[in-house]
């Protein structure tokens, strides 16, 4: 049950933030919500979200953006209907084309040739020699034998000289440098000569064939002229995207240096430049993503600046598409450091994006072990400080997945120092354990009994038996004792679990008279009602009954809410008719009658349950009077006002 509501619950702010990324034209964002709803639940939005995708597709193969491609054939080979519906035959076959060929610059050959299946037999009754090109491409993985491309290439229409050949450029082939010494020169004249992406490629290669202490040199060299790149590029306010190149050069060259400490400072002044730039602190894109969190996982590495990097990280909120690099990237630092503030972010974004994982990972249960064996007061201070809605549902997520060892641990230390809101929040967290205690009982003796049945009178003992499996034992029973003084008074649920195990009625009359003093309005006396009664201790739902109206005698309002709350509640007729005879009899007495809205609300359901008032017959004649008087008496104060009386549906009786 807890699982089921967790997953509905998901889907809809799933649905909700795809609806919210449309509106504002965020492709990424909305397809990162799209792509994890259900298929029936994509149909909403998938005919506007098609438009929008192709769209976006035809602008980044125009700018030649190979990268964004691959990650839209990623999710165009997730969901078809982004190329298809809507469409045209020829402009789904436009679509697919570009992000087929992206799929293959990424090296990604099955995916590329399943977005290719699309385009088969359009390609071979129109163009033959381009789809077998095509076919040997694929099913070479991008090394075709010259037999399967030559045919293609030979039916090129010539070259028109009026548009210009571009010369063809020369190349310098620079040699590796062989000592510390030849390093520097080496390096400058590659960034010099060669676009970025060549001098990183390149770059690596020779620091990976070189000797260790010429490595460190070229990736400490190699890592100031990739953040001299990035400072440059921030600096014409180019994106993030344009970002990625820089700053990935510079985390490799770090860790793969031994994080040198000539690095450590033009690191963190680029991780400051990225976090700068972003225009919100919630990450979505993963163009975005990529350079914060590569960044941010090799400052790090210096001890010195943890706790910047640590604090920085905490204030941000990753979701959608950057949510694998923001774990990745969680994962290191809390390794590195215990934090509440940055172990809360990792686990919400750990149950976003694995909302119906049964257990949490050990990293994320370390963590908060340590929390609560050495910072228990920054972890209670980041649940006093969160939102509402976080902070429910990191409480709903950590007492759903971690160990329940660990849960009761948890609730213990916040416990002592948490405000009345708060503790109302952790004792959900009770609540769940006891859920999944009874959930466990009962698959165990489901199996048990499932092995056994043969026939209906072992189907019929099978569902007893799970009946009573639902019922507290072992560790289950262990927390209820535990928590049972705390968490009594917060829920409903709480009470009919001391109800159920109280071994006298005395002791659930302790229990109720607790949670009524918690809960003295009307809810809580129906709900500590029909508790009494559900348990087979109708004499004590009786006695609830009778202190709820004692408190209520004579006040036609109070009454009157109180009828309204209980036909609300669809509380048992055996305990509403008391409270309406009593609403109707205080009524009776109070004339001129009150006149409130919730005053009519309790006439209506009176009348429907068959409670009226009725005009009194006159006062009787003298006892010596003749019958026949007695009747012409009564027979001439018919008609004449007199104050009416509350009748019953039982029996028709009047009642004084």
């Amino acid at each position: 049950m807890v699982k089921h509501d967790r997953t509905g619950r998901q889907h809809r702010q799933w649905l909700e933030d795809a609806r919210k990324y449309q509106k504002r034209g965020d492709l990424e964002g909305m397809l990162s919500a799209l792509l994890r709803l259900p298929p029936p639940l994509r149909e909403e939005l998938l005919p506007s979200g098609a438009a929008l995708f192709r769209q976006a597709v035809r602008e980044q193969h125009r700018r030649g953006s190979w990268r964004m491609l691959s990650t839209q054939a990623v999710h165009a080979d997730a969901e078809p209907g982004l190329v298809e519906r809507g469409a045209a035959p020829e402009e789904a076959r436009a679509t697919y084309w570009p992000l087929v060929w992206a799929a293959g610059h990424a090296h990604d050959w099955e995916r590329a040739r399943r977005l290719w299946q699309p385009l088969t037999d359009p390609a071979r009754a129109h163009a033959p020699l381009l789809a077998r090109a095509m076919d040997g491409w694929l099913s070479s993985e991008g090394n075709p034998a010259p037999e399967f491309i030559a045919p293609a290439l030979e039916h090129l229409p010539p070259v028109d000289s009026l548009l210009g050949i571009e010369p063809p450029r020369q190349r310098v082939s620079l040699p590796p440098p062989r000592s510390r010494e030849e390093v520097e020169g080496a390096l400058l004249a590659l960034c010099a000569l060669e676009p970025f992406p060549v001098f990183a490629s390149r770059a690596e290669a020779w620091a990976r064939a070189a000797p260790v202490e010429v490595a460190r040199a070229i990736w400490e060299l190699a890592g100031q002229l990739a953040a001299r790149e990035l400072w440059l590029r921030a600096a014409e306010g180019k994106g993030h995207a344009a970002l990625s190149e820089s700053a990935s050069l510079l985390a490799r060259a770090v860790r793969e240096g031994g994080a040198p400490e000539a690095l450590s400072a033009p690191t963190l002044q680029a991780l400051r430049v990225v976090a700068a730039g972003l225009a919100r602190t919630v990450v979505s894109r993963i163009e975005e993503a990529e350079p914060l969190c590569s960044l941010a996982r090799a400052a790090a590495l210096q001890p010195s600046a943890q706790p910047w990097v640590v604090q920085a990280v905490s204030g941000l909120r990753f979701e959608g598409p950057a949510l694998p690099r923001a774990l990745g990237l969680y994962q290191e630092l809390l390794a590195r450091s215990a934090n509440a503030p940055l172990w809360a972010r990792a686990f919400l974004a750990w149950c976003e994006q694995n909302p119906e994982a049964p257990n949490a990972p050990g990293w994320l249960q370390e963590g908060l072990g340590r929390l609560v064996s050495t910072e228990a007061p920054s972890l209670l201070s980041w649940l006093g400080g969160a939102m509402p809605s976080e902070r429910m549902k990191l409480i709903e997520c950590v007492a759903s997945t971690c160990a329940p060892g660990l849960v009761e641990s948890w609730v213990d230390v916040c416990w002592e120092d948490a405000n009345e809101e708060l503790r109302r929040e952790l004792s959900e967290a009770v609540r769940i354990l006891l859920d999944r205690s009874r959930m466990k009982e009962g698959g165990r003796q489901l199996e048990r009994l499932l092995r056994g049945a043969r026939n209906m009178a072992d189907a019929e003992q099978l569902l007893m038996g799970v009946e009573e499996a639902m019922e507290l034992t072992g560790d289950g029973l262990r927390i209820w004792r535990r928590f049972a003084p705390r968490v009594l008074t917060y829920q409903v649920e709480f009470l009919e679990e001391a109800v159920r195990h109280a071994s006298s009625d005395a002791e659930a009359w302790d229990a109720a008279v607790r949670y009524l003093e918690a809960h003295p309005g009307n809810t809580g006396h129906i709900e500590a009602l029909r508790t009494m009664d559900v348990s087979g201790r109708e004499a004590l739902a009786r006695r609830i009954l009778e202190r709820w109206l004692e408190r209520r005698a004579a006040n036609v309002l109070a009454l009157a809410e109180a009828v309204v709350a209980a036909g609300r509640m669809n509380t048992p007729c055996k305990y509403l008719h008391p409270v309406l005879k009593a609403f109707m009899l205080a009524l009776l007495e109070q004339l001129p009658a009150v006149h409130a809205p919730v005053v009519e609300q309790a006439r209506v359901l009176a009348h429907e349950h068959g409670y009226r008032l009725r005009k009194r017959g006159a006062s009787r004649k003298k006892k010596a009077a003749s019958a026949t008087a007695r009747r012409t008496s009564r027979s001439k104060k018919k008609s004449e006002s007199s104050p009416p009386k509350a009748v019953s549906p039982e029996d028709g009786e009047e009642s004084s």
